[in-house]
């Protein structure tokens, strides 16, 4: 029994430090996504997860959130928080009704020491209007 608990704690050590070192990157920083597609359709509303992954010589740096990329007519993105000294926020795309139907990229990102990276988010936007929710009180 002994013989099998100090490879384990060995395979557990190696592996969580294999899945930390991809997480951090060695140098400067990485913009993730929760999501990398969103599938919606006109007057939908949805949020994704933007992670800000530091290095060391990054921690400190206060970040601010944007767009590299143009919006199509009638789509909107709202980041909260947008800027501070922050891990993640939520970014909230919403399509309005007149937003005409196709796959869009958005590039997300973040710049931090006047430095930016970016994330592509895929967009496509159906045809029909987002469905009603009712809610019984």
């Amino acid at each position: 029994m002994k013989r099998l608990i100090l490879p384990m704690i060995v395979l557990l050590l190696v592996s969580t430090t294999f899945v930390s070192a991809q997480e951090i990157p060695s140098s400067e920083f990485t913009i993730k996504l929760s999501e990398s597609e969103l599938i919606l359709k006109p007057g939908d509303t949805r949020k994704v997860t933007v992670s800000i992954l530091r290095s060391k010589s990054y921690r400190k740096s206060e970040a601010v959130l944007g767009l590299s990329s143009g919006l199509p007519e009638g789509v909107t993105v709202r980041y909260e928080p947008a800027s501070g000294l922050i891990e993640s926020s939520e970014a909230t795309i919403a399509i309005a009704e007149q937003t005409k139907p196709g796959t869009y990229m958005i590039i997300l990102k973040g710049t931090l020491s006047y430095k930016s990276k970016g994330a592509t988010l895929k967009l496509v936007v159906k045809e029909g209007a987002a469905e009603a929710v009712s809610s019984l009180n």
